[in-house]
């Protein structure tokens, strides 16, 4: 992507609206000397959803993961496809199975059917149903390991789904309400979709704005707010059985690093670190609230 292209932004993309504010100028270092321009956080006024006040094409996007390219990769240290690159096992028979997964609370796994995963990352999940004897398919751009049933386009798939799962992807698409058409083309009618997303409205979301961890140009270029989660699923024909913000955090992990908080924070005005005691307080107050109004949203829909 050395000659990127963006595209200003004129309506809001989930909804249609016209009506789009500046959230705070994106002042990421690594975008901003590829795009050589200004770049804004927005926020559609009608359906909070937020995304880039210009963007790359579709096609920039599918041959910046293809290629590997810093733009999309560099920032997403904790993205399940980074992982596969510090993974030295690229073999699919020794990745490993992930049954505690949210979604097994919705499904039974035992009753094999058709599983499509778009953008299935390093596997986990995909191995689970594949260990379960499901006919699994999905597509991923740019995958270190060689999976059963994994092709580059919606046309390759020519069987209907019972269910589907797109994960921490529609975040990192250009029109996801396209990308959730081409799901739909290829379900059973009532077949289920799994999808966990960046939460708009999030505390972490409207407090940090675009020094939100999430908000990583162009790697990820939409923020869902529960308003456009609706639309877009509707637009899209399912219909909307579950949507639920939740939280990264880890309770314990959090619990552990609070109690040995008031230790932290002595030896910083003890060496006089302002810097470090103002940020240790901030992290802690955003965990605790991520907690209570969490920056992901997990959703459960059914075709119609």
């Amino acid at each position: 992507m050395k000659n990127l292209k963006l595209k200003k932004l004129k309506y809001c993309k989930i909804c249609g609206s016209l009506d789009l504010k500046n959230i705070s100028e994106v002042k990421n270092k690594i975008t901003i000397s590829r795009i050589k321009t200004k770049l804004f956080l927005i926020e559609c006024k009608s359906c909070l959803h937020r995304t880039f006040s210009k963007l790359p094409s579709n096609s920039q996007l599918t041959k910046a993961y293809t290629n590997n390219d810093p733009l999309v990769w560099g920032l997403l240290q904790n993205e399940p496809h980074n992982n596969q690159k510090k993974n030295n096992n690229y073999n699919f028979s020794k990745i490993k199975p992930l049954y505690n997964h949210w979604i097994f609370k919705h499904l039974n796994i035992d009753k094999k059917k058709n599983y499509f995963e778009l953008g299935p990352g390093a596997f986990n999940l995909y191995k689970t149903f594949h260990n379960k004897g499901w006919k699994c398919y999905g597509i991923e751009p740019n995958s270190f390991i060689k999976a059963p049933g994994i092709k580059k386009k919606f046309n390759e798939i020519n069987v209907k789904a019972d269910i589907s799962v797109a994960t921490d992807v529609l975040e990192h698409v250009n029109n996801p309400v396209v990308y959730l058409k081409n799901i739909n083309s290829i379900m059973k009618k009532n077949g289920k979709i799994f999808l966990t997303f960046p939460h708009s409205q999030s505390f972490k979301s409207r407090y940090l704005k675009d020094k939100w961890s999430m908000v990583a140009p162009f790697g990820h270029v939409n923020f869902f707010s529960k308003i456009s989660t609706a639309i877009m699923l509707k637009k899209s024909n399912f219909k909307l059985v579950l949507i639920k913000d939740f939280s990264y955090v880890e309770k314990k992990r959090l619990t552990r690093n609070i109690l040995k908080l008031p230790i932290y924070l002595i030896k910083d005005l003890i060496t006089l670190n302002l810097k470090n005691f103002i940020q240790r307080i901030e992290e802690s107050i955003l965990n605790i609230l991520d907690l209570i109004n969490g920056d992901q949203l997990m959703v459960v829909a059914v075709k119609l």
